[in-house]
């Protein structure tokens, strides 16, 4: 009897000095659940499975340790039922954390081809706008046309302008900055309090939606902390460039912290007028404020709030009837450029339980844009000394100016829900447009111009990941989408009395159906290696054109599709990362932009529409490999391969005549993109970067065969920080290389008003010097 009572209290003691502790382990901003947490107590481990739950047999009252690469390490006493909350910890560690998908994934476990680059990188090569970044960029490529990039291409695909008469807003690369969609508006790129930059290539419409066909970009400004913070940079530079900016961080009270900044930019646009006799007509006058609030009011809700107000009140002279390489203009009438928006978003993240987790991200925006410029580029004595053009004479001016206001307000709505490894998620979006144009449009037919856009998209997605076995996993994500749009549009005219005559309106609804997937396999050979290969779908929707003379037959499009197949390979060790893609796509009912003049002499008669050609197709490769030499020095390398095709296909430039495209690359396309940098970062403070991007030639546009010239950009920057104080030294384009980033192909000069190339050149040599202090 006495053995079995022994017997029986050496269980009890057992089982309460070692007793199975269970709870979950989540992410302190996002409230998700984090995979593959190590915990440690004494000589017994485990880590969190795929919905961040553990199980360990210790005692209650043990000590735990829990660490993940990427957060900071917490030691908590053991007790059932846990909820420990992990901390990033990504400036501390080398690991990169990619944001912009459905959760929060490792760099090394996404299966996506994406260049992340994080605030470090920006701030030590004085990157202050997202321009300045992209030729680092493989595959990625930029329209002129506006003060700065409005319109981006990945891997040949997407928007070079988008003028009156161009289409509703879609877009086939999207950009967002802290989940608020700024497609078509990339001008707003400010990278000043940006913590990361993530750029996915290759179609992302399964998660996003339809304005990310060909990719996405994401900004990700930098979150509020604990830490009451301050700091201040300021700038001088060649033409006329100065810059002054603010950042504060402060605790409004337990679990709620505030980040404000702002930024205010100006330089003189490197342009000389020889008429106004001005160096300003091509300024960039712009002003960047955010506020941010990080909040936890319960201990299972996190919300995190941004405001944005962007004003750029950017001038556009970039052009000139003679082609000259030194930046002079001759346009009598001032062009603008500029943007206002107004933003707000909410994001945030209810915990039901242990395994049910909800997201909520609500989005406001409303911008303001003008894009004005003289159209035929030069004064009357610019047309009668150069060219013999006397409106005595002739009868007429030589005068033409065009001018397109938008108003566009928008909504989102996002519900996201997780329940281990499913993601069920419901997508609402509400954008209206207002377009007006004015001045002497479409030769003289019409003088006014309205349209209006009404443009709703309803959608539903689902995400579900299994691991196969411990190193291998499958995933799959698909999105059902429904547009809606309304079109209405208003043209008037003046007659031979100069009365207005109103011209017959044109009205339109369309509604496309579209369904977006990828699926993808990722295999963790371990730590430092993964191999990958996706299968997916993306799409752009169709619409309507609202350029009142098209035929019918040109007046709708309809979607487009890529079908695409992706295999990668990334590596990460303490000495260098690399990451190597291969993708092929094939493009259905290919969406072409057009542009055809209606009228010899008349540079405004160009009408822009959108149309669907028969089909396409693109493939390549993508290199990004950084590789650390010694302790102070890191190699930078990129390289992007691309090869895309164009099946042809037939436009009408008039009522009688029928123009052929296609049978070629795709526009914007160019073949070979490249960059090489070396970074030094010195133990007394010292830090120094080199680097070089490439860029082949590539087509302008899908209507004409004129191309780029192949070009390479040097830049540099030279430092010393000391205690919270730093000054860079820095310079662009060093050796003053003229590339062209727009090119048009028509009739301008009088009196034959041959067609020919133009062309707008992009930034020359620049230097400067930022002085940055933290207190």
């Amino acid at each position: 009897m006495s053995y079995k009572v022994c017997l029986w209290h050496l269980v009890l003691l057992d089982t309460l000095l070692f007793s199975q502790i269970s709870g979950i382990v989540i992410d302190s901003k996002t409230s998700q659940p984090i995979k593959g947490v190590n915990i440690t107590a004494d000589e017994k481990g485990t880590s969190t499975d795929l919905n961040g739950e553990f199980h360990l047999d210790v005692g209650k009252g043990a000590e735990l340790q829990f660490s993940h690469i990427g957060y900071k390490i917490v030691n908590a006493i053991a007790n059932d039922g846990m909820r420990i909350v992990l901390i990033t910890n990504v400036l501390e560690s080398d690991e990169i954390i990619v944001h912009a998908g459905l959760i929060d994934e490792h760099f090394q476990r996404t299966a996506s081809s994406v260049t992340v680059l994080r605030k470090k990188d920006l701030y030590e090569k004085g990157k202050d706008h997202f321009q300045m970044v992209i030729g680092n960029i493989p595959n990625l490529n930029w329209a002129g046309g506006t003060s700065r990039p409005r319109y981006f291409q990945i891997r040949g695909i997407g928007e070079r302008s988008h003028y009156f008469g161009e289409g509703p807003p879609n877009f086939s690369v999207g950009f967002v900055i802290d989940d608020i969609d700024f497609s078509g508006l990339g001008m707003a790129g400010s990278l000043y309090d940006i913590e990361q930059v993530e750029v996915f290539k290759g179609p992302q419409s399964s998660v996003y939606g339809s304005n990310s066909m060909a990719g996405l970009i994401s900004l990700r400004s930098t979150d509020p902390s604990e830490n009451s913070e301050s700091s201040m940079t300021a700038t001088y530079g060649s033409d006329r460039h100065h810059r002054i900016g603010f950042i504060t961080n402060i605790r409004i009270r337990n679990g709620t912290f505030l980040r404000v900044s702002g930024l205010k930019s100006y330089i003189d646009g490197f342009r000389h007028n020889i008429s106004q006799d001005r160096n300003n007509t091509n300024k960039r006058d712009e002003l960047f404020l955010r506020a941010k609030v990080m909040s936890q009011p319960m201990k299972k809700l996190s919300l995190l709030g941004t405001v944005m107000v962007t004003d750029l009140d950017n001038g556009y002279d970039a052009w000139a009837p003679d082609n000259n390489e030194e930046f002079k203009t001759y346009s009598n009438d001032r062009g603008e450029d500029s943007q206002r928006t107004t933003a707000a978003s909410l994001r945030a993240n209810y915990s039901i339980s242990n395994e049910l987790h909800l997201t909520s991200i609500t989005t406001l925006s409303a911008t303001d844009l003008v894009h004005s410029y003289d159209g035929d580029w030069a004064d009357s004595a610019f047309w009668h000394d150069n060219h013999g053009f006397d409106p005595q004479v002739e009868g007429w001016a030589y005068e033409f100016f065009d001018k397109n206001k938008r108003n566009r307000l928008s909504f989102t709505q996002e519900l996201r829900s997780s329940i281990g490894s499913l993601i069920i998620g419901s997508f609402y979006k509400h954008l209206k447009e207002e377009d007006k144009a004015s001045g002497y449009l479409f030769g003289g037919i019409a003088n006014n111009a309205t349209a209006a856009y009404d443009f709703m998209v309803l959608a539903g997605y689902s995400q579900y990941c299994y691991d196969l076995t411990s190193t291998l996993k499958l995933q799959g994500n698909a999105r059902y989408e429904t547009n809606y749009i309304e079109y209405t549009g208003d043209n008037r005219s003046l007659d031979y009395f100069g009365d207005y005559m109103i011209l017959p309106p044109v009205a339109f609804n369309v509604n496309h159906s579209m369904v977006g997937f990828r699926g993808f396999l990722i295999y963790m050979m371990d730590e430092f290696t993964s191999y990958y290969a996706s299968v997916s779908q993306g799409y752009k929707s169709g619409g309507v054109n609202q350029q009142p003379y098209l035929s019918e037959t040109n007046r709708p499009f309809d979607p487009e599709f890529i079908h695409n197949v992706e295999a990668g390979l990334k590596r990460t060790t303490n000495k260098y990362r690399t990451q190597l893609v291969a993708f092929y796509g094939i493009r259905k009912d290919q969406q072409v932009s057009i542009s055809s003049q209606q009228i010899d002499g008349d540079p405004n008669s160009f009408i822009f529409y959108t149309g669907n050609a028969t089909s396409g197709w693109i493939k390549g490769l993508e290199w990004e490999h950084v590789h650390e030499i010694g302790r102070l020095i890191r190699a930078k390398f990129s390289l992007g391969y691309l090869n895309t095709w164009v099946d042809e296909f037939y436009y009408k430039l008039n009522a009688g005549t029928e123009e052929k495209g296609g049978n070629r690359d795709a526009a914007m396309a160019p073949d070979i993109t490249g960059s090489f940098s070396l970074d030094y970062e010195g133990l007394s403070g010292i830090s120094a970067s080199w680097g070089v991007t490439f860029k082949n030639d590539y087509y302008f546009s899908d209507s004409h065969n004129e191309k780029s010239e192949p070009y390479s950009l040097v830049n540099f920057t030279v430092g010393k920080s000391y205690r919270g104080l730093s000054i860079k030294f820095w310079g662009r384009n060093i050796l003053d290389e003229r590339y062209a980033v727009r090119g048009f192909h028509f009739g301008l000069i009088p009196p034959e008003y041959r067609d020919q190339a133009y062309f707008s050149y992009g930034d020359p040599i620049q230097f400067g010097m930022t002085l940055d202090h933290r207190f």
